[in-house]
């Protein structure tokens, strides 16, 4: 799945009891104008990645 948007606020980065790494963000996503030129709508959407990935997000992602 590919979501293109807005970080709402910098991941969090947790360990799971495993010692696995996890990063969770919030993504803000505008959704296309109707033809009719209604207002704009934004959907959030909860991301959760894990292991190496996670460590990169929290990394480069701000």
């Amino acid at each position: 799945m590919v979501l293109v948007g807005r970080l709402v606020a910098d991941p969090e980065l947790r360990q799971t009891q495993g010692g696995v790494p996890v990063a969770s963000f919030r993504i803000a996503v505008d959704r296309q104008r109707s033809r009719d030129g209604g207002d704009k709508q934004t959907d959030f959407f909860g991301v959760s990645i894990w292991r190496q990935r996670a460590e990169r997000a929290v990394e480069f992602l701000r």
